[in-house]
């Protein structure tokens, strides 16, 4: 009897790590004299092998969030929310590419997107997707996060060092520097699960993901040779409390856009220019 509770008792074990998600901390369970038990490890061992692929191509932190929402399935019905909107991408990537293999390309995205992951996780964020060698991420949802604004550029500012971290270490090994774009913007955009019968994603749509895009864009003729360039819109400036300090660019126009939009740059190193709290004060004057 003491020998079936033990293993009972590590089935049990291993099956609550699988409740939250520790799929990488689960032991493989043993075979066992007891047929039934036997079965029931080898399953359950073929289970958890299946779930490490699966975490590896859906974000297991945003899967969490859902699981912990109230009101079940009711809870992921598309809605408007107010989000910020960041896009990222690095400069010359094409060109850099050509020089690589196929084991290299994809060693470097990896390791460039874990970095970033990283930075946007810490604050909350949530990684929508992957595009080539743009990442597009948000804040705002499926978690109510009043400050989203100041979220996204304080991850911009952590992402800026990382890649500054990043590029002294390619510096010693002889290695080209990433250089990377960053834009920013805050508004209402649809939320929720989007997508066909057999595929859906939790994802955000709407005119503000567009602007996000194209503010990234413009940030190509401004960038220089600056390592990491990162630009706002003046929705995104005015609600970030002072996360960052930035500069006014001035009022752009953006690729297929009407108008012009208010665009803000980071300063990356925080100092000269006034800082985001100073843009609010302005803004209430």
């Amino acid at each position: 009897g003491r020998r079936i509770s033990t293993q009972v008792a590590r089935l049990a074990e291993a099956a609550d790590r699988v409740r939250t998600f520790e799929f990488r901390e689960i032991a493989e369970l043993p075979d066992s004299r007891l047929r039934e038990l036997a079965r029931a490890n080898s399953a359950f061992n073929a289970m958890v092998a299946g779930l490490r692929w699966f975490e590896t191509y859906v974000p297991k932190a945003l899967v969490l969030r859902l699981m912990h929402r109230r009101g079940g399935l009711t809870s992921f019905q598309s809605e408007e929310r107010e989000v910020t909107v960041m896009f990222t991408d690095i400069r010359g990537f094409s060109r850099m590419a050509e020089h690589m293999g196929a084991a290299d390309t994809a060693a470097l995205l990896n390791e460039h997107f874990t970095l970033l992951a990283n930075c946007i996780e810490a604050e909350g964020g949530t990684v929508d997707k992957f595009i080539g060698d743009a990442i597009m991420a948000f804040w705002g949802a499926p978690e109510e996060q009043p400050d989203h604004a100041a979220r996204a550029l304080r991850a911009a500012h952590a992402i800026t060092r990382a890649v500054r971290e990043g590029n002294r270490r390619r510096a010693a090994e002889g290695l080209p520097p990433i250089r990377v774009r960053i834009g920013l913007h805050s508004g209402p955009v649809v939320v929720g699960n989007i997508g066909s019968v057999s595929r859906i994603n939790y994802t955000i749509v709407g005119d503000t993901v567009n602007v996000a895009a194209r503010i990234e864009e413009l940030a190509s003729a401004l960038q220089g040779d600056e390592e990491v360039i990162v630009l706002s819109s003046a929705a995104t400036a005015f609600q970030g409390d002072g996360a960052a300090p930035l500069d006014c660019v001035g009022d752009r126009t953006l690729r297929g856009r009407t108008g012009t939009t208010e665009v803000w740059r980071v300063t990356l190193d925080g100092d000269g220019g006034d800082g985001a709290g100073a843009v609010r004060e302005e803004e209430k004057a």
